[in-house]
């Protein structure tokens, strides 16, 4: 091993420097590292959406049709509600598949943030509720 050159030696700095100075190497170039997401979120709504077009694909060659029939009826009401002059198909197992899953999605957004506002309201409202 070769005794340490102290003249061409970099300065000792405490573990604040050297923490924010970890990237700069010997050469004296930054080491940039990518940034990694922890969870892959387009990759994996990539795949579910290639996966739901294959079974929803499959389930329109099935010769039992059992989601469309199922979901005619929900479909119907939420029309009837909000669009009145719509008219509802009876959808292929597939066709309905795909309406179903965009649909649940819609409804459990406006449930958990219903569900997210009240509790805001209630913790800004929990101080004053003691009080007369």
């Amino acid at each position: 091993m070769e005794p340490r050159d102290e003249e061409n030696a970099p300065a000792r700095v405490g573990p604040r420097e050297n923490a924010a100075m970890k990237h700069v190497h010997e050469s004296h170039y930054v080491f940039v590292e990518p940034i990694r997401p922890a969870f892959p979120f387009l990759l994996v709504v990539g795949v579910v959406v290639f996966v739901l077009s294959l079974a929803a694909d499959w389930l329109n060659g099935l010769p039992v049709q059992i989601v469309g029939p199922v979901l005619y009826p929900i479909e119907r009401m939420l029309n009837a509600a909000f669009f009145p002059d719509a008219r509802t198909p009876l959808r292929p197992n597939g066709s309905a598949l795909l309406v179903l899953l965009p649909t649940l999605a819609l409804f459990a957004a406006i449930y958990f943030g219903a569900r997210a506002a009240l509790r805001a309201a209630l913790r800004v409202l929990r101080p004053f509720a003691g009080r007369r």
